[in-house]
């Protein structure tokens, strides 16, 4: 037992000093310049309505956890959460990438948004805001996806 102490105790040291995951973080490099491009194209793929595009940028195990509403997981079920969206609407997306962190295949990204849901039939256009974040996995063929993906929504000040 005394034999298995030392080992235990210096994992556990090991496991906690921050240093160690600071130096692993990156903030800027060709992984950030990879997931920020595949960010665009996503924000591009949303306001030409191009479902396949946005889907695209999704890995086949994401998850995506929607404001007040059930997890989405999967590509049918995140498929059949954005086809109506774009269906029935014109999207307009403008992001401010607050943040990425790369830590070795995981990323994390930070966004603000603003968004306006205009209905292609009868209806008054929608502005939205808030705030996304993003868990990017790097895939086997070295691209990077959406892996996790969450988002509030920030309601605009009342009329005065």
């Amino acid at each position: 037992m005394r034999r298995m102490i030392l080992p235990l105790m210096l994992f556990v040291f090991a496991a906690c000093q921050p240093a160690a995951v600071e130096q692993q973080a990156a903030t800027t490099g060709p992984d950030v310049e990879a997931i920020t491009t595949v960010f665009e194209q996503a924000i591009a793929a949303a306001n030409a309505g191009d479902v396949e595009g946005v889907l695209a940028v999704y890995a086949s195990d994401a998850v995506s956890l929607p404001p007040n509403e059930p997890l989405v997981s999967g590509e049918a079920a995140i498929r059949a959460k954005f086809q109506p969206t774009f269906a029935e609407n014109t999207v307009r997306i403008a992001t401010s990438q607050d943040e990425v962190v790369v830590a070795g295949d995981l990323a994390v990204m930070r966004i603000s948004f603003e968004e306006t849901v205009t209905p292609k039939g009868e209806g008054e256009p929608i502005e939205l805001g808030g705030h996304w974040l993003i868990v990017w996995r790097k895939q086997s063929d070295g691209s990077w996806k959406f892996w996790r993906d969450m988002w509030s929504v920030v309601p605009a000040p009342p009329a005065m």
